[in-house]
């Protein structure tokens, strides 16, 4: 039988699980506060985006008194003629990927055509609230939305 001396250092197996339990809880908490830091951005940049697509759409009113229809904002050659401001990284939700339908166009990030997770969506109508063309029917309302993590969305209309 050995005797224990005083002078022995070391930890004994229960003060090493309490300091790794201990050690596991608190990264846990980092971890969840640092996704719940990376959501918040990613809902800041997809205000940026939607703020930013208004404005392109109201200069392009303010130029030709109608908006775009779903397809012409859709179309890269088109908004690069005519909304020059923005780029494939605007109509893209910062979630967004390849396999999310509703708003990929030709593997590509695109506008839905009504509110969905991981997409922004485009609703433009005439001014009577039917679908538009632009050619029959004029566009002549929008509303752009970004569905938020954490729940709501964040929508903006038309000034007109």
């Amino acid at each position: 039988m050995k005797i224990r001396k005083q002078n022995d250092h070391g930890f004994t197996v229960i003060e090493l699980l309490v300091v790794i339990i201990v050690l596991c809880i608190l990264s846990m908490f980092v971890a969840l506060a640092y996704s719940g830091v990376q959501a918040k951005n990613r809902n800041v940049e997809r205000h940026k985006d939607i703020d930013a697509l208004k404005s392109q759409l109201e200069g392009y009113y303010a130029e030709s008194n109608i908006y775009p229809t779903l397809s012409d904002i859709n179309n890269p050659s088109w908004r690069e003629q005519n909304l020059k401001k923005i780029t494939d990284g605007t109509v893209r939700d910062p979630s967004w990927k390849d396999s999310v339908v509703a708003c990929t166009i030709g593997g590509k990030a695109g506008l839905a055509n009504g509110p969905s997770a991981k997409c922004y969506s485009y609703q433009v109508t005439g001014s009577d609230g039917d679908t538009c063309n632009n050619t029959t029917n004029i566009c002549a309302h929008y509303t752009l939305t970004a569905t938020l993590e954490g729940g709501g969305t964040y929508v903006k209309s038309s000034l007109n």
